[in-house]
């Protein structure tokens, strides 16, 4: 090889680009250096580092390797990143060569560069809270009772509770009036056979899943607690490693090196290990010890109480001072009688009074009775002879004697028994008197039809 001898200018040399790493100057090599060498030594290195070039040009030696076959040629640039065993090639497009004796012009020094991720971090998901209930089922009063009737508002408390759609009470379906993350309201059913007693309370969610209850506020708050610290912990273990395997090189002369990702917090292992969850499934709220079932208490109703009282007390004993008595006709009176006393007012088309007009046709006759509950639908609805299984005590039986149509007679069932042969239902009432009569046995003797209204 020739002596290396310094080009009197940038414009005579056909092979030669300009280093992409800034490099000092060196001095030609020696006469005594190898014809086979084409790697600059480390004591060049050194010497072309502290030297400098005011012009601010870069000088140095080139090789020209052949490209692999099927390639188009490139030029290999070596530069002062040898040392540090890192290597950056430079593709040029053959259009881009210079032509021979066509000066290429120096340019600025091309800064090597890192590719940057599109996202430093994942995203993490956010995990929907899950239900739980911490109170029990409170009715107005603050109570968890209500009548065997049904129809009691009460609600329960917890959280993620908005998406809750059903719930039973010994097994039969209440009704959700609404339902907030911390709050649902419901109406209760009647009792089964309207009967007295504690039953079980139990929400479902959408998806069929009953709800679980906590012992205590406490005991939900700091479930909720827990499951949110180990969720923050996951999170921050991601992160941790994430930013670990991604971290740039301070020097770039030191060697790439594989990362290994940084441990998850203590913290955050005993938190997921108390709930036996992996760190991308933790859940929100984690159910606490100790759970306690949900209950309600059937009551007898009140209204009904005081309507089947009065009924026992004047069934064979009018009351005659008050209302009056009807001669032969007396049983819509009394029925209507019963009625105030479990709450009703008069109204316009439903009345007596003493001095005056009297009774009203729908106080005193039974078909105009049942043409007077057809219209006020909020009072009473119809259940057919069929629907017995719906009566309950302190509803309307009316009997057409002559299947005429009309209504012949009026009484306030007073008892409801269910067993293996069916529903039988037992009524009082005047003129006839009678307390807890069948309603099977007065069909027998007559031969005629019934029908009930299901009081409000």
């Amino acid at each position: 090889m020739r002596p290396h001898t310094r080009p009197e200018g940038p414009a005579r040399s056909r092979h030669r680009r300009e280093d992409p790493l800034p490099l000092r100057p060196i001095s030609p090599p020696r006469p005594t250096d190898s014809p086979s060498s084409d790697s600059l030594s480390t004591g060049s290195l050194a010497t072309a580092a502290r030297s400098s070039d005011s012009l601010g040009v870069v000088r140095s030696r080139h090789r020209l390797e052949k490209a692999p076959s099927g390639h188009r040629p490139l030029i290999w640039l070596a530069g002062s990143a040898a040392a540090a065993s890192l290597c950056f090639g430079l593709f040029v497009p053959l259009s881009s060569q210079a032509s021979p004796g066509v000066a290429t012009a120096a340019s600025a020094p091309l800064a090597a560069s890192r590719p940057v991720p599109a996202s430093v971090v994942a995203a993490v998901p956010v995990v929907a809270g899950s239900p739980v209930i911490y109170s029990a089922v409170s009715a107005g009063d603050g109570g968890s009772a209500g009548p065997v009737t049904g129809g009691t508002v009460v609600s329960v408390t917890g959280s993620g509770l908005a998406g809750v759609s059903g719930v039973s009470f010994g097994g039969n379906a209440g009704t959700v009036l609404s339902a907030t993350d911390t709050t649902v309201t419901i109406s209760t059913p009647a009792s089964t056979d309207y009967g007295t007693g504690s039953v079980a309370v139990s929400l479902v969610d959408s998806t069929g899943a009953i709800v679980p209850v906590a012992s205590t506020p406490a005991d939900a708050a700091n479930a909720a607690a827990a499951a949110a610290t180990a969720a923050a912990a996951s999170k921050a273990s991601s992160v941790a490693s994430l930013s670990q395997a991604i971290t740039p090189l301070v020097d770039a002369a030191a060697p790439l090196a594989a990362a290994t990702p940084t441990p998850a917090p203590s913290g955050a292992a005993s938190a997921l290990a108390s709930t036996g969850a992996a760190a991308d499934t933790a859940p929100a709220v984690a159910v606490a010890a100790g759970v306690s079932p949900l209950t309600f208490q059937y009551v007898p109703d009140p209204r009904i109480t005081a309507q089947i009282g009065y009924v026992r007390a004047h069934w064979n004993s009018y009351n005659s001072a008050v209302y009056g008595a009807i001669g032969g006709n007396d049983c819509v009176n009394f029925t209507s009688q019963s009625l105030i006393a479990r709450g009703w007012t008069m109204d316009a088309e439903w009345s007596y009074s003493a001095a005056g007009a009297g009774y009203s046709s729908a106080w005193s006759s039974s078909t105009a009775f049942a043409a007077y509950l057809s219209a006020h639908p909020e009072r009473a609805t119809p259940l057919t002879a069929g629907e017995s299984s719906r009566v309950k005590v302190g509803d309307i039986v009316q009997f057409d004697w002559d299947r005429s149509g009309d209504k012949d007679h009026t009484g306030i069932v007073t008892r409801v028994v269910k067993d293996a042969s069916g529903t039988h239902l037992y009524y009082a009432g005047h003129t006839e008197d009678s307390l807890d009569k069948s309603v099977e046995e007065s069909l027998a003797n007559t031969g005629g039809t019934v029908s009930y209204w299901s009081v409000a």
